[in-house]
């Protein structure tokens, strides 16, 4: 694993890495402290500094459960999206106060919850996460860190048996989750196949748990790709042999699928695909037949 010299070498956050070079963090920040200045004008990339991916983990997850405050130090937040935003530039930003983490009030991602205001789209943890990469980043790399991310979540068994077992949970909360895979960045799709494989409903307690958990996870999972340095490694999900850009990608024959497109998992939306060629494909909706 790259250490943070290392990784800033990469390219990733190269605005941030001009300045810890010339200084050093310890220095720029003695100095900053010195002459009783605030936190540093926020300019993006904002820089990373390596994590400590299972104090990240347990981060996550006190942050769902409303557990820890936000950088403004303000009580209660909690959720996903908070959860997994929080646990990361909330941590940024306690190792350097001076830092253009330490300017983000990270209760701003409170809305993300439930997949957005309840509309159960984009996973809430997941958008957490994509955007404090969105902060660390230059855009060029951020769309490699996140493609990693969203791949990797759509295709793990989850809760990992790290968040099963590694973290603290909540008094009563002690006991073992059923996992499942997501097969999908969605909120919707994600808690609809974990309570098919547990049993547990929606508004049940467990699949709360299971989300807090989950949230440990991808905030771990985010903190671990950015410690590598390295982003676009796992590219587009590979499960089923087949994404939706293999027949739906952007173009101009309509009749060949180019009436939209996308990068998940196929059976996020179509079951008993049968590959004719890369001008379509004969399936089975999930929610009608074609």
């Amino acid at each position: 694993m790259k250490d943070r010299r290392e990784f800033l070498k990469t390219g990733v956050c190269a605005a941030f890495a001009g300045a810890a070079a010339a200084t050093g963090f310890s220095t720029l920040r003695a100095q900053r402290a010195s002459a009783s200045v605030g936190p540093m004008q926020a300019v993006h990339p904002f820089g990373y500094t390596y994590l400590d991916v299972d104090e990240i983990r347990q981060r996550g997850y006190d942050g769902y459960r409303k557990l820890l405050p936000s950088t403004d130090g303000t009580m209660p937040h909690g959720e996903c999206a908070f959860g997994s935003f929080n646990a990361i530039i909330g941590k940024l930003a306690e190792l350097d106060p001076y830092s253009g983490h330490a300017t983000i009030p990270t209760q701003m991602m409170e809305w993300a919850s439930g997949g957005a205001a309840g509309f159960a789209t984009l996973c809430g943890a997941l958008n957490g996460a994509c955007t404090a990469i969105g902060l660390i980043c230059s855009n060029a790399d951020a769309k490699l860190f996140v493609a990693d991310l969203l791949t990797w979540y759509s295709e793990s068994m989850l809760p990992t048996p790290l968040a099963q077992s590694g973290l603290i949970p909540l008094p009563g909360k002690e006991y073992e989750l059923p996992q499942s895979k997501a097969e999908s960045n969605l909120c919707h799709v994600s808690v609809t196949n974990w309570c098919l494989a547990s049993g547990f409903a929606s508004g049940s307690g467990e699949r709360s748990e299971r989300c807090a958990r989950l949230t440990g996870d991808i905030a771990a999972k985010t903190a671990e790709l950015l410690n590598s340095g390295v982003g676009g490694l796992l590219g587009n999900p590979r499960d089923n042999s087949t994404v939706c850009g293999q027949c739906h990608y952007k173009g101009t024959d309509y009749d060949g699928g180019q009436f939209t497109r996308g990068k998940m998992n196929c059976h996020s939306c179509h079951v008993d695909i049968e590959k004719v060629s890369r001008k379509g494909h004969k399936f089975g909706h999930r929610h009608h037949d074609d």
